[in-house]
């Protein structure tokens, strides 16, 4: 009993010691650790419903309970076909999954009866207050890279994330925290903080009908050369469920605020409605359309023009709902009309996908995929069509050890100039779990950049050793 309480006061210290780290130097997405051991029923979608939260998944991975059936458990009687999809347009930033500098592997394995029990005795049991559970992870890492123009380094990679879920039978409050701070030992001179909070709420107005808020923070430091951006957010939805037909419409908010370039400081409004075919077929049927409007504090450093501008999108796709398959994909069309003269408009075919494939009792595919309109400063240029797609293969080795394996493209098109950047990462890396707290793990991966522009090609690789700590 002294070396639990012992532990879970180390545990804890590690988190805070490691929240502070990333403070100082304050960047993106979800600062997660580069292995989670959490193994989620179903892998954390980027585009995934934000009520939805990793430690829910978790939670129903240890049990060895379907999420279709821990919601049932739970006392919801909501029947969608899929965990809601976050209605997210092209204008609000692609969420921050993980930053080209801190490369992060999420594995996810298949829960199968005869796998859980085995599996559960590795999961971490948390700490209750009150009506709510609160998991803390805390890893450290030691790394090598070698940027083929930068240099050799070494380096020290910090994490922490605090996360909290009430256990209501109805409705439900999720909150959780997370950094990430990267400081260089030796060779390439950086510091790279990463930051991440989220608190979302659920509230069940009636056996049908349910209202979201999510507000949101992140930091992050993009690869491209934009810098430091703090982004806060905020949502609002509505969702249906009855009958054949299922609607969901949201309103979101995004203030972003970039430390390095202020004239890339901008507020973006947007308003989504999908309507579904919910009935309860395998294959369902959406179409889902949006308007948004993006406003600029100042013109762009690179021209002097403000880029503000407003625009619409529209998807049409299908939602897989099968024991093995599950997920979807869409596909559209999106348009922004810039206020100023002498910029072109943008628009392109935008699509959409969040696939997990349960190929055997051990082996999970899967695959995402986004595109956004991101803002520029460059002169000519009116902003940049961003399609990123992303595929993760997950073994498990045993019930306490896996290996994972991964590749992403990422598309980034200047509007107006000639330019292109096309990048390749391959990741890879293996978890080992000695018990419910301890993790060892090993990540590495090799990224391929390709610009059109003279100087912008480059490849840069890493590997990193991880210690994690759970409770």
């Amino acid at each position: 009993m002294h070396r639990r309480q012992t532990f879970r006061a180390l545990a804890m210290a590690s988190v805070l010691l490691a929240l502070p780290s990333f403070a100082q130097e304050t960047d993106d997405t979800e600062a997660v650790p580069v292995l989670k051991g959490a193994l989620p029923a179903k892998p954390v979608d980027p585009i995934a419903d934000p009520m939805l939260s990793e430690t829910e998944e978790g939670a129903a991975a240890g049990s060895g309970v379907s999420q279709s059936e821990s919601v049932a458990v739970t006392g919801s009687v909501l029947r969608g076909s899929l965990p809601s999809s976050e209605l997210r347009a092209v204008v609000r930033p692609v969420p921050p999954n993980q930053s080209a500098k801190l490369p992060a592997v999420a594995p996810s394995l298949p829960v199968v009866a005869r796998e859980a029990d085995a599996r559960a005795e590795y999961e971490p049991l948390g700490l209750r207050f009150g009506s709510f559970v609160v998991n803390a992870t805390a890893t450290t890492g030691i790394g090598l890279r070698h940027h083929s123009i930068q240099g050799d380094e070494t380096f020290m990679r910090s994490t922490g994330v605090l996360a909290a879920r009430s256990d209501w039978e109805r409705n439900s409050v999720d909150l959780s925290v997370g950094g990430a701070f990267r400081r260089s030992l030796s060779g390439i001179e950086e510091k790279l903080p990463e930051g991440d909070a989220r608190l979302a709420g659920r509230f069940d107005i009636t056996d049908a009908d349910r209202l979201t808020a999510v507000a949101g923070w992140t930091l992050r430091d993009e690869a491209s050369g934009d810098g430091k951006e703090n982004i806060f957010s905020g949502s609002l939805g509505y969702e249906r469920f009855g009958g054949l037909i299922g609607l969901k419409t949201g309103l979101g908010i995004d203030r972003t605020v970039n430390e390095t370039d202020p004239t890339l400081d901008n507020t973006t409004l947007s308003l989504s409605l999908r309507l579904s075919h919910d009935s309860g077929a395998v294959l369902q049927p959406f179409v889902e359309v949006g308007a948004f409007g993006r406003d600029f504090d100042k013109p762009a450093a690179g021209d002097g023009i403000n880029r503000s501008g407003v625009g619409g999108e529209a998807k049409v796709g299908v939602a897989v709902v099968n024991d093995d398959l599950t997920g979807e994909i869409a596909l559209g069309y999106g348009y922004e009309w810039l206020r100023a003269d002498g910029l072109d408009d943008m628009s392109g075919l935008i699509g959409s996908a969040s696939l997990s494939w349960d190929a055997s009792e051990l082996l999970r595919l899967t695959t995402t995929a986004t595109t956004s309109f991101e803002p520029t400063s460059t002169a000519g240029a009116s902003g940049v069509v961003k399609r990123i797609g992303e595929a993760t293969v997950t073994y498990a080795l045993a019930p306490n050890a896996f290996v994972v394996a991964g590749g992403e493209l990422t598309l980034e098109d200047y509007v107006g100039i000639d330019r292109n950047v096309t990048t390749t990462a391959l990741k890879a890396g293996v978890g080992y779990k000695l018990n419910r707290s301890v993790e060892l793990g090993l990540d590495g991966e090799h990224k391929i950049v390709r610009s059109s522009e003279a100087g912008g090609d480059y490849t840069d690789s890493s590997v990193t050793a991880t210690l994690t700590l759970r409770q």
